[in-house]
Parts: structure tokens; sequence; C-alpha cells
């Protein structure tokens, strides 16, 4: 008897049961293939749209929202104020950009489980491992991503001054010779804090599915950092230089503060430890942070 013609030729004998491949028709997929290189793209972007809330509901797009507009108006308002003052007043980098921390840890609290915790809530962690893409290339596609995008919030307040004190200048094209050494500052501030929250955030939100606890994890450790350095300035006497690295919202402060020459009386009284500092620091918090994404998307549960 010849078997039907829905049946592959061979049956394969388990358990004493024959067991059959059904051939459906269903046409096999004869595209170009992009290799991990392709995943690795496709995760990043995917990722990096995920944090501004593209292609997601109009509630997903709030918090983005939110912070570039509000992060913004500060700066915008600066460089009007010295256009109007005619240069009389000076444009403060880092005393608009430090009142911006809080936003910047706003957005990455609020957005990096956007992109992991919700992989593991949704239980897509096994479709997305399947091909070309490891645990390891998972990790860093979407910390890539991520640091991309709060390097982009970051840079955007800092950049608007820095084109606003060209444009409102008498003579924007000396005034644009004059600072060309000022945009260092610029892209090394927005690199550093970029780095901080992207890392810090992206290993807390790796450990758990739940968004609200990741979120609620993500600013509470900046906020018990804060709490611990006013607590060993206080009670422990703490010197100032130690303290001052203790906390990133305030190193980040200062750290600004340094790099754009600016000053306060406490600063004066009590000078802030090297540019060089904050960036080994950052660096090591940075690895850290990095060190644990990694170890927490190898041994994830999927």
């Amino acid at each position: 008897m010849s078997k039907p013609a829905s049946m592959t030729r061979d049956s394969v004998m388990r358990g004493g049961a024959a067991s059959t491949i059904h051939d459906l028709g269903y046409r096999r997929y004869d595209g170009p293939r992009d290799g991990a290189r392709g995943a690795f793209r496709t995760l990043f972007w995917q990722g990096f749209r995920t944090m501004f809330g593209v292609g997601r509901p109009w509630k997903s797009k709030a918090v983005p929202v939110f912070v570039v507009v509000v992060s913004m108006l500060p700066s915008l308002a600066s460089v009007v104020a010295v256009g109007a003052s005619q240069g009389q007043i000076p444009l403060q980098y880092a005393g608009v950009y430090a009142a911006q921390l809080v936003l910047f840890l706003l957005f990455s609290a609020a957005q990096a489980p956007e992109m992991l915790s919700r992989d593991q809530q949704h239980r897509v962690l096994p479709l997305i491992l399947t091909r070309n893409v490891t645990r390891t290339s998972y990790a860093l596609a979407r910390l890539a991503a991520m640091f991309t995008a709060m390097f982009l919030v970051c840079l955007a307040p800092l950049l608007v001054l820095y084109l606003g004190e060209i444009g409102v200048a008498k003579v924007p094209s000396e005034t644009f010779a004059d600072m060309g050494g000022k945009i260092g500052p610029v892209l090394l501030m927005a690199t550093l804090a970029a780095m901080v929250y992207s890392t810090v955030s992206a290993a807390l939100a790796s450990c758990t599915p739940r968004r609200a606890y990741a979120t609620a994890s993500i600013i509470g450790l900046f906020l018990v950092s804060t709490a611990i350095a006013l607590g060993l300035r206080d009670l422990a006497g703490v010197p100032n230089e130690v303290n001052e690295l203790i906390d990133p919202l305030r190193a980040l402060g200062t750290l600004a503060m340094v790099l754009f020459g600016e000053t306060t009386r406490g600063m004066e009284l009590n000078p802030p430890p090297p540019v060089a500092a904050f960036i080994a620091v950052f660096v090591i918090i940075a690895a850290g942070a990095t060190t644990v994404l990694v170890w927490r998307m190898r041994r994830v549960t999927v």
C-alpha cells in the first residue's frame, strides 16, 4: 500500500509508534541571510527605537518626549537671555546642565526596562536566541542602543548652548573660531553621562522581568548613593575629594563645572578631584555594570 502524498517518505519509530513528518507545502525562505552582524544591527536598531517609543503607543512616547522637551527649555532660555543682554550675561553651561541630570536619570530608568525587562516578561528571548544571536551579543546590542540614545539625550542641551552661544554673538564666525576648543568638553561630558546612566540602568533592568521593579531599583540606587555620600560627609568626615566620587549625580555635576571652567564658592574652598579621577571612576562603574549585565544575560532562564 502506498503512503499518502502529504507524508514524507521516512517515518521515525519512537516507543513502538510511527511518527510521520507532514510536508504542508510551506515555502522555504530563500532570501539573503545577514548572519550575526545583521542580527546585532537589528537588535540595536529595534532597541534604539524602543528607547524613544518609536512604533509604540503614545503612552510609550510620554517619558522620552517629556525629558527631551523639558531638558531643552533651560538651554533655550539661557541662549535667549544671553542674546537679549547682548553678551552681558555669561552663558553657564554647567549650571544649566547640572539641573538636567535628574531628567536624564528619569529617562534611563523608564526606558531601560522597556528593552531588557520587557523581553524577559514577554518571554521573547527564546525566539531571539534561536538564530545567530548569543547571549553576550544580545546584551551588548541592547547596551549599545541604550548608550546611543542616552548620548543623544545628554548631548542635546549642551549642543543647544554651544550653537546658541555662537549664534547670538555679534560676529558668529569669530566666536566659532574662539570656541573651537569647547566642543571637546561638550562631547566628553555627554559621553561620560551617557556611559554611567546606560550601563547602570541596563545592568539593573536585566535583573528582573518586572519593569516597575527595574525602574524603582535604578532610581533607588542613585538616590541611595547620594544619601551615602551625604552621610559620610556629615557623620564620618570623609574628605571632599573622596565624597565627590561616591555620588554619581554630584560627580557629574562637579565634572561639568570643571570641564567648562566654572566654579562656586564651595569649590574654591574645597577643590574637586582632577578630571582624570572622575573619568577613572566612571569607567570603573561602566565596566562593572557591563560585567553584571553580561553575567546576568548568560544565566537568565529562557
